[in-house]
């Protein structure tokens, strides 16, 4: 095993956690407070019923709005679901 893929290992074991855990504690911190909720890049894809690449080709053109945390994308869940509702962003039907 190399020693940049031993770095990478670590990383994705130790600091992996630590993001997802500080992204749910901010979700818990921002629900208790404004309601406001996050989806991840998995999340909306899966909403939208699209792939990943369709999902940043959305977000270059500026049809959906992303949050860059730690290596995660995040999508503001009420402005996603406003822009379904207001057909900015069309959900597939696959």
């Amino acid at each position: 095993m190399s020693e940049s893929d031993m770095i990478r290992g670590f990383f994705k074991e130790i600091l992996k956690p630590i993001i997802a855990e500080a992204i749910a504690e901010a979700n818990t911190q921002n629900n208790g407070n404004n309601g406001k909720r996050y989806y991840t890049r998995e999340e909306a894809c899966e909403h939208l019923k699209i792939g990943t690449t369709t999902f940043y080709r959305l977000a270059k053109k500026g049809k959906i709005e992303i949050l860059k945390i730690g290596g995660k994308t995040l999508v503001d869940a009420d402005v996603l679901d406003e822009a379904i509702e207001n057909q900015v962003v069309m959900r597939y039907g696959r």
